[in-house]
């Protein structure tokens, strides 16, 4: 526990400056950070471990529109939760910097996916774990190439997904980048092995027998819902993460939330049903944790304008924070359980 640190913000507020704003802050940045620019000695002065990145990017989406929007209700669903998990007894205020969304220009989906590239590279360079919310599936693909070029081609990378899709199309209606090519793309990575990749919840007839194909001859070890159903949650965790987390000196977290089944996410771009429950992926959470957690964090696929009470965005917030508890509980980062409110009384 920092001595120095002052910890007003985790009790419920009781008014004046405690509690000023604590709902409505004014400018809505996630998990209430402050902010920082897209810029190397920016983000090393911000002394944070991470860097939350909105991407707005739609123009690779083959789903139901509106998942540009999703950075934003991500931002907005965080304020709902206190930086105290007392679950891992570990306090993430002061964590994280919010850097904005990356400026996307619509009409040219090259330069969109430069400029994800670029912010995410920058945000590694300088040393913090990106969180990167979309923006549809196909923003992995830029993210993913800054990973490996950061941590040089000598050096191994592992790769993990969580959706209803494989995502393996070498071309879709002609294109080779949108949301369908993503792991096709990803798995071409010079320093990503193919042992070192692992697809968790593939269900329903949106794969095609073309991208099955593809996966298996490229030797990709995928899990479908059904192994999932038969083996449990934690066994096909352990076994998925041994393959990223083993013998690699990064890795790449991708969450689309159709993962979910769709009774609990339906704010995505394209539900499924036959998915996971919330209870199942906090154990997702808790497996990836217990690894380390990740060099990246991505969400994509948020899609708020068909959420049912902000639920999805809340969920996969909730994904992210315990991730981040989880890391900082294995890293020793908890706090003095003795600390009180100063003034407080045991029965008052």
């Amino acid at each position: 526990m920092n001595p120095a640190k002052a910890f007003a913000h985790l009790f419920s507020p009781l008014g004046g400056d405690d509690a000023e704003n604590y709902r409505s802050p004014g400018q809505i940045s996630f998990l209430r950070a402050p902010f920082a620019s897209i810029d190397k000695k920016a983000l090393e002065d911000a002394e944070a471990t991470y860097a939350f990145l909105g991407v707005p990017f739609d123009e690779g989406n083959v789903g139901k529109p509106g998942c540009e929007d999703g950075a934003r209700e991500f931002r907005v669903a965080s304020l709902d939760y206190f930086p105290y998990w007392f679950e891992f007894n570990v306090d993430l205020h002061g964590s994280s910097v919010d850097c904005g969304d990356v400026q996307m220009p619509r009409v040219n989906p090259e330069v969109a996916r430069k400029r994800i590239y670029d912010a995410v590279r920058t945000v590694l360079d300088a040393g913090l774990t990106p969180i990167i919310c979309g923006g549809d599936r196909s923003i992995s693909i830029p993210a993913t190439q800054a990973l490996s070029d950061h941590i040089g081609a000598d050096r191994k990378m592992g790769y993990m997904h969580l959706g209803a899709h494989l995502d393996m199309a070498d071309g879709w209606a002609g294109e080779k980048y949108v949301s369908p090519c993503a792991l096709a793309r990803i798995t071409e990575l010079g320093n990503l092995n193919s042992d070192n990749v692992a697809h968790i919840g593939a269900r329903n007839s949106f794969n095609p027998k073309d991208h099955v194909d593809l996966a298996r001859s490229r030797g990709i070890r995928f899990h479908p819902m059904f192994e999932i159903l038969e083996r449990g949650v934690d066994e096909v965790m352990d076994e998925a993460c041994g393959r990223v987390w083993d013998g690699t000196d990064a890795q790449y977290l991708s969450f689309n939330f159709n993962v979910m089944d769709s009774s609990a996410a339906p704010g995505v771009t394209a539900t499924e049903p036959g998915g996971l429950e919330s209870r199942e992926i906090m154990r997702v959470a808790a497996k990836i944790a217990d690894r380390g957690g990740p060099s990246v964090i991505e969400v994509s696929e948020l899609c708020p304008m068909f959420d049912i009470s902000g639920s999805t965005s809340r969920m996969a917030v909730c994904v992210a924070l315990r991730i981040m508890a989880g890391v900082a509980v294995k890293n020793g980062n908890t706090i003095d359980d003795s600390l009180r409110r100063a003034g407080w009384q045991h029965g008052k």
